[in-house]
This record gives structure tokens, sequence and C-alpha cells, in this order.
């Protein structure tokens, strides 16, 4: 079919110029087949008949499925991005997503671990006698010291590590480079697994890859595979929490506004674009405006 086609080369371009991880592709992929698949039972799936008319009935579509507002606003935005590019090339004439408006009112608190917390799942992590344990304790330091998505973790190379300066560089969205400080405790682990761990996986494959992160097959790893190992720390530590790579880059901006990092810095080690991005963790400062307030306000203490 023609829109087929179309996605193909809008897949084509997010990967080749936008640079988005498998991942990201795949999730714009299923939503614009969803979309189509929509468009079949009107018999019409041609890009260039489109009209405000069509989005308006699948965004009704979407809201009779009772769907969560982040997701359909989600689903909405990998339509934006595909008729932009297709304006671009000229597939249309006009952006039939132009006028659609929705509001995601009921966006929902990032979901971060509490620093004692932290510290059992690290803990657990140290203390696990599972092959590979050492790179395992060196994702989660990693993630947790760095706060970068799982795809930048997967990406990894060990010439973007320079454990002297203890950073790292990573390749964000949209190709953009930013360099991330690591503390000690992180270098260190990482350190340890690059000399004593990692040449023993990547013996195990016979291609060559410089990716830091290997597979017990000394493979390059997926992501799949890093929420594979998370979740296993945390069974096997016994914990009653739930894991996933994304809560770890929550957990990682959470702790530093709580420990008095300005935004703007933590702006620019998530590799945001927009400043809005960052403010969704303005609410776990809750507890260290308390105490400002507890400190400062003349009448907020009791008298002894």
């Amino acid at each position: 079919m023609q829109y087929e086609k179309h996605i193909a080369l809008f897949l084509r371009y997010l990967e080749s110029e936008r640079r988005y991880s498998k991942e990201t592709v795949k999730a714009y992929r299923t939503d614009l087949i969803e979309f189509f698949n929509f468009l079949q039972n009107s018999g019409d799936t041609r890009i260039e008949s489109l009209t405000y008319r069509d989005m308006r009935l699948y965004l009704a579509h979407l809201n009779e499925r009772q769907l969560a507002r982040s997701t359909i606003a989600r689903k909405l935005s990998s339509l934006r991005s595909f008729f932009k590019f297709a304006v671009r090339e000229e597939w249309l004439s006009q952006n039939p997503m132009e006028l659609i408006q929705f509001n995601q009112r009921d966006q929902r608190l990032p979901e971060f671990f509490y620093e004692n917390e932290m510290e059992a799942i690290l803990n657990a992590a140290a203390a696990s006698q599972k092959p590979n344990a050492l790179r395992n304790l060196a994702i989660i330091e990693l993630l947790y010291a760095t706060g970068m998505r799982v795809s930048e973790l997967t990406s990894l190379t060990i010439e973007r590590v320079n454990l002297d300066l203890q950073v790292v560089r990573v390749i964000g969205k949209g190709d953009k480079e930013r360099m991330i400080p690591v503390g000690d405790q992180a270098s260190q682990t990482l350190q340890l697994y690059l000399q004593a761990q990692r040449p023993k996986l990547a013996a195990l494959s016979k291609a060559v890859s410089n990716a830091v992160f290997l597979s017990d097959k000394g493979e390059v790893m997926n992501a799949d595979q890093i929420r594979y190992i998370l979740q296993r720390i945390i069974d096997e530590g016994a914990l009653h929490l739930t894991i996933h790579p994304h809560k770890l880059r929550h957990t990682f901006a959470t702790h530093l506004l709580n420990h008095g990092a300005d935004m703007r810095s933590v702006q620019e080690l998530l590799g945001h674009e927009n400043l809005s991005s960052t403010q969704i963790y303005t609410h776990v400062t809750k507890d260290k405006l308390r105490q400002a307030y507890l400190n400062a306000h003349p009448r907020a203490k009791r008298k002894s």
C-alpha cells in the first residue's frame, strides 16, 4: 500500500537524519500503522486525501478506547511529526494535524527511588553472586550516576569514556552530544568492569565491538537485556520495588535537585531541549522547600 512506502521513508529519515534510537523508531512505526489501520475502515488511506475531519475522528477513537492521556498525546505527536515530514516531501500541501489540539492535563509525575531505596538496590547488586555481577553493578551505577537513557547506555562506546577525567560523552536524541560527569563510586566500578570482566565477555564473540556493555555472549546489549538485568537485581535482593531504566533517570534528576542542583544544570545533564521537560521534577523538592521554610520563617517553629 502507498502509506507503507511513506512510513518506511519517514522512519528512514528518523534513523539516518534525526538519529533516533531503534526503540523510538519502533514506537513511531507502531503509532503510524495503528492510525492507517483505523483509516482502512473508511476505505481511503491515501495521504493526500486526509483532512482535519479524519484527524478529529481518530482523536475521538483514541478517547473512546479510554487510553491514558499521555498515550494519546504520544500518538498524536507521532502523527504531527509524520505529516510535517509529508509536507516537506510535498506528498500533501497542508498538514491535517495543524489545527488538532490536545491538552495532556493528567500528566503523571515521574516515578523515582528514595535515597534509601537506591542504596538498597545498589547493595543488592554489589552482593549478587550471579555471573557477570560486576557488569550488572556497573550498569546500575552508571545509570544512576549519569541519568542517561537506556538507548544512550547501550550505544555507549569505550572511546567515549574518560575515567581519568571521570566523564562520559553521550550521544542523545537528534545526534546531540553532551558531557556527563561520573562520580567516584561509579567510575571505580566501571573501571573494574572494563579491566576485569569486559575482556572475558568480548572473547566470547567473534564479532569485534567497542560497546562498553556486552551481553553474556559477548554481543552488544539491547534495552530489553538491560531491563531484565535490573529486574533480576530486584528479585535477587527480595526488594519490593518496581524498576525500569527510566526510573533511574528520574531518580538521578530528583536527587540532584534535592541536594541543591539548579534546574538549568539538570536540564543540560539530562539532554532536555526545553526547560519545561525538566520542570516536571520540581515536585520532588517539596521536602527541601519545607525544610527551608522551617529554617527561615520566624513563626514556623514551635517555642520550646
